[in-house]
């Protein structure tokens, strides 16, 4: 079992990725009792990979409310997610010419989560 308390994540979300999940949670009658999560989706040699979206919540959730503008979301995160992601900020970009357009995340602890740390015992969880 991973414990983790949820004073231990700081999670930052920019004004556009807020606006963009309270748009989408809006207008989007299929995400009814979804919430946004953000997920460890695999790992490779440069550390995790992520995914951000809607689901409904699981018994094992952690919660996390953030608050931007006056208005609150919540994050759902698993307990693995969120022991490896206590600092990090998700983003939204929106730049048809470019071709760039999605959410982003950042874990800034990426570097820590390179190659084989999981044999390094002080970085897995207990």
């Amino acid at each position: 079992m991973i414990n983790v308390s949820l004073q231990d994540i700081q999670i930052k979300i920019t004004t556009a990725a807020m606006a963009q999940i309270l748009l989408i949670l809006e207008n989007d009658y299929t995400l009814q009792d979804e919430v946004f999560r953000l997920k460890i989706d695999g790992k490779g040699c440069t550390g995790f990979d992520y995914a951000l979206g809607f689901s409904k919540q699981l018994d094992d959730d952690l919660i996390l409310n953030l608050v931007e503008n006056n208005q609150t979301i919540k994050i759902l995160l698993d307990p693995f997610t969120a022991f490896y992601c206590k600092e990090c900020q998700i983003d939204y970009t929106n730049d048809h010419e470019q071709g760039a357009e999605g959410f982003h995340f950042e874990n800034y602890n990426q570097k820590n989560y390179h190659g084989k740390f999981f044999k390094d015992e002080s970085k897995v969880p207990t």
